[in-house]
């Protein structure tokens, strides 16, 4: 499902990105394996040689400028923190993955905050960073200690942090991202 809102934000960033000389390219991959269709976008990206892939998820609004932003810092991975979709509503940026409530606040005041994971609905990262590390790119992995699993965002900056790569935060923009749901409105 693709909400109006995310279509909406993609069409005018789409347009503010143009409009500034950056060729993009939109690629789509819907299907019931998440794992397998964030591979088969990394792929796709590597095939038309794209620098960067900007990763948005079709639950997410953000502002025309996101992608000039990101670009901006210079950084080979930096994205935006925005609020879970359930309860209850911490942040999805952190600053140890393992330790939740380490999570980093949206009214953080530096403009730019090191971390090291954060949800993937909406971040820049270098392409050929995933030249540098093995394919899986993306897999889930079970905690015995927390009976719990680790996602594949958190498992791929893992991934790059072990190989020297940091991971940031633009916090100015992260106040402006929403996070799109569904509600249940009544009584019962």
């Amino acid at each position: 499902m693709v909400h109006s809102g995310f279509a909406f934000s993609l069409t005018q960033l789409i347009k503010t990105s143009e409009n500034a000389g950056i060729e993009t390219f939109l690629f789509f991959n819907s299907g019931s394996v998440l794992l397998n269709q964030r591979e088969k976008l990394v792929k796709s990206s590597m095939e038309v040689e794209s620098e960067y892939i900007l990763w948005l998820d079709s639950d997410m609004t953000f502002p025309s400028t996101t992608l000039l932003r990101l670009l901006s810092h210079d950084k080979e991975i930096v994205g935006c923190n925005y609020k879970k979709r359930s309860n209850p509503q911490t942040p999805v940026a952190y600053k140890e993955i393992g330790n939740w409530d380490s999570w980093v606040s949206l009214d953080e005041e530096k403009d730019l905050v090191e971390v090291e994971g954060v949800g993937m609905g909406c971040i820049l990262i270098k392409t050929d960073l995933f030249k540098e590390i093995n394919k899986p790119y993306f897999e889930f992995t079970y905690n015995r200690e927390t009976d719990d699993w680790l996602g594949e965002d958190f498992n791929l900056f893992t991934k790059f942090r072990n190989i020297g790569k940091n991971i940031y935060i633009d916090t100015n923009l992260s106040r402006e991202i929403g996070h799109l749901g569904i509600y249940k409105f009544g009584l019962g």
